[in-house]
């Protein structure tokens, strides 16, 4: 019986010891928790649990002294918080951090950390607003000077010569200061964040004048010992650029554009393989025997009078210092005519034009616009001609001159895969390239023809036309021109 009741005090005393072992675990374990802030404490979203008072301000502290990277656009700026006197304030906050930290005191404090302790409980969260002082007039003074920095009106592209390209535009920015501002604070009073992109406005670049290209361009030809007939239309929105572009030049194969154009224009069905093979020829080969085939046709079965139709066509386009005198290669013997033209009846400019073939860079310029918008369904050929000549018709010429792959003259300055429809051709003093241009910037035509007096050396044109189609492509495709620098 003693030993039963010795037994029992025994397991008592152990429960009592274990009981007393813990309380004073639990004890140690609150005096030191007294110090600290509880786990689940935050400011701004930095953890502040189980710092002391002062750890955590220190703590914060050392958060808002570290500057911030202003973004305006892609601009990188430094905003050093003595800037806008950005400091925390460390009494107010502080009573904060007390607020939490005195609870945990007292029979309660520990009672309450007890059974948190042994049941597991993680404290809740609790957030903590630092209290930051900043000057207003001194974050405004910041915006402000940032706008006078950097803000601009938009820039237009600017010829660089000697690089042979554009420096490209530039869209015009405004900082919204209004907008700038709030943001700029809310970042300042975040401990986490360090970084802000300011509210910019940005105006886009309004198209650039033609004027430009024609700086560029007689910059370019300044050394060319010759004339430089040039025509450009903007096809998207009609502007247009004209060096010597009314100047009476040989019109060459460029004509041949003409006769395929007036030869659909008198088919009452679509061609037969014969004649399908002549305009491949004509416009991809620039075969002369192909092209008095079709003459032929037109002409009915006379290339002569086949050359008085086209010309008579052109003539009532309105583009009457176009003409085609006799077919091509069959002059011998023949007395040239004497057809006078606006053109060719100027004298202040003379390029010794074929007597028997001639245009201007602009009128066949507009016959192949012409040609492009009838593609559309609209244009002169529709209005004049919209029984004889229809879309798909203007739509096969165009693709037979996007056949004429000839790596040279206007489109070796263009990137490689550039889409162009043209029609060249040469002589010992004159050389010409037509061409329309599908850009990512927009579809346009330029018109080239260059004359130099005996003879117009190849080593010189080829280049001088490769530039002036890389000046006139990177006009219109003035982000292209940033990608080169």
């Amino acid at each position: 019986m003693a030993e039963r009741r010795g037994g029992g005090v025994l397991f008592i005393f152990s429960v009592l010891t274990l009981i007393l072992l813990g309380t004073a675990w639990l004890y140690a374990g609150w005096k030191s928790a007294q110090l600290v802030l509880p786990q689940g404490v935050y400011a701004g979203g930095m953890p502040l649990g189980g710092m002391t008072r002062d750890q955590a301000l220190r703590t914060l502290a050392d958060a808002y002294a570290q500057p911030i990277d202003v973004y305006y656009v892609d601009k990188r700026l430094l905003l050093v918080p003595e800037m806008v006197e950005l400091t925390l304030d460390v009494e107010r906050t502080g009573e904060q951090l007390e607020a939490i930290i005195r609870p945990q005191s007292g029979w309660r404090g520990f009672l309450t950390y007890a059974i948190n302790t042994i049941l597991g409980h993680r404290p809740p969260r609790r957030d903590i607003h630092p209290i930051i002082d900043y000057s207003r007039d001194r974050l405004d003074a910041f915006l402000e000077r940032v706008a006078r920095q950097y803000d601009h009106d938009p820039l237009p592209p600017v010829p660089l010569p000697e690089a042979g390209t554009y420096r490209p535009p530039e869209d015009g920015t405004r900082l919204d200061i209004d907008a700038s501002r709030p943001l700029l604070v809310q970042t300042m009073l975040d401990p986490l964040q360090r970084e802000v992109h300011l509210v910019v406005r940005v105006e886009p670049a309004p198209p650039a004048p033609m004027s430009i290209l024609g700086e560029a361009l007689q910059s370019r030809l300044a050394d060319f010992n010759g004339v430089a007939g040039i025509f450009i239309k903007d096809l998207e929105n009609g502007r247009e650029l004209c060096l010597n572009c009314d100047v009476a030049f040989a019109g060459l194969s460029t004509m041949k554009i003409a006769i395929v154009t007036d030869l659909y224009r008198t088919l009452d069905a679509p061609p037969d393989a014969e004649t399908t093979h002549n305009i491949s020829a004509t416009l991809t080969e620039s075969d002369n025997r192909a092209t008095n085939a079709l003459l032929a046709r037109i002409g009915a079965g006379n290339p002569y009078s086949g050359a008085e139709h086209v010309t008579d066509f052109l003539w009532s386009l309105g583009l009457e210092s176009s003409f085609i005198a006799i077919p091509y290669d069959l002059r011998e013997g023949r007395q040239p005519p004497n057809i006078i033209t606006p053109a060719n009846s100027r004298t202040d400019i003379d390029t010794q034009p074929d007597p028997f073939i001639q245009t201007t860079p602009l009128e066949i310029g507009l016959l192949l616009t012409s040609l492009e918008f009838c593609r559309d369904n609209g244009g002169m050929l529709r209005l004049l001609y919209p029984r004889q000549i229809a879309p798909d018709e203007c739509n096969e010429v165009l693709t037979w001159m996007e056949r004429n792959e000839i790596n040279t003259l206007l489109e070796a300055g263009m990137p490689e895969g550039t889409r162009i429809a043209h029609k060249h051709g040469w002589t010992g003093d004159t050389h010409a390239d037509v061409a329309l241009v599908y850009s990512p910037g927009g579809r346009f035509v330029l018109s080239v023809f260059l004359y130099q007096p005996d003879w117009l050396v190849w080593s010189d044109s080829a280049p001088t036309f490769a530039d002036i189609g890389h000046l006139t492509y990177l006009f219109f495709n003035p982000r292209e021109a940033a990608g080169e620098r």
